[in-house]
């Protein structure tokens, strides 16, 4: 799992039970993709479906891809 501390509050890119890995704001996964990276680049180009993060484009500073994410031990 890893884990972006945003302006907006913390952001999680986690791995899904269907292997895919979402994204989680606020407990709620917005949408997921088949690679890390890939959800990265979207949340990257606020493209996720999450009013809260697509709506703070230009406004605040993000992550430029998965190496600038914390990664945490997934937890059981």
């Amino acid at each position: 799992m890893w884990k972006y501390d945003s302006q907006i509050g913390a952001l999680y890119i986690k791995r899904l039970p269907d292997n895919r890995y979402g994204f989680i704001f606020n407990n709620v996964v917005w949408e997921s993709s088949h690679s890390p990276e890939a959800e990265a680049d979207n949340i990257r180009s606020f493209t996720t479906g999450c009013y809260e993060w697509d709506s703070m484009e230009g406004l605040i500073d993000y992550p430029n891809d998965i190496s600038e994410w914390q990664w945490l031990q997934d937890p059981q």
